[in-house]
């Protein structure tokens, strides 16, 4: 099975039905190391457990969650790719504490989306300062035209 239809493989907010989904969906996620990032994430006193990891050959950040299949165990969720695990570090500083919380999955959530955020603005600037080269070019090709 493949990820869902609004999102694709490596995309933040796919998800899969399964593991074995999730691994056959890119084959270099099978081989890979992987860094545990907490076993006990729990959304509220009686929310499901996650466990979230990141893969070092892929850079995905995923959260899958615990329990029986008829009861959503199993669902994986990609949360984030990040190609540096040092920057992920940094990002998720604290998770041992937090992951220990009843209460705990929201602060993981909200880690990852600024994490998202820096990523997305890092980019915003690169393509930025490349369209401000391109045109700086352009205007000296004209210049010298």
């Amino acid at each position: 099975m493949t990820a869902s239809a609004t999102k694709v493989a490596s995309e933040p907010g796919a998800r899969y039905p399964s593991p074995s989904s999730f691994y056959l969906a890119d084959q270099r996620r099978m081989p890979s190391r992987e860094v545990d990032v907490g076993l006990w994430w729990r959304d509220g006193q009686a929310g499901a457990l996650h466990r979230a990891a990141w893969i070092r050959d892929t850079g995905e950040l995923y959260l899958m969650r615990l329990g029986p299949p008829e009861e959503g165990g199993g669902e994986v969720e990609l949360l984030a790719v990040v190609a540096d695990e040092q920057r992920l570090e940094r990002a998720l500083q604290g998770w041992r504490e937090a992951c220990r919380r009843e209460d705990s999955l929201p602060w993981l959530r909200e880690r990852v989306a600024l994490l998202r955020d820096r990523a997305r603005g890092l980019q915003l600037r690169v393509v930025g300062a490349a369209a401000g080269a391109a045109t700086a070019s352009l205007v000296a090709l004209a210049a010298a035209s």
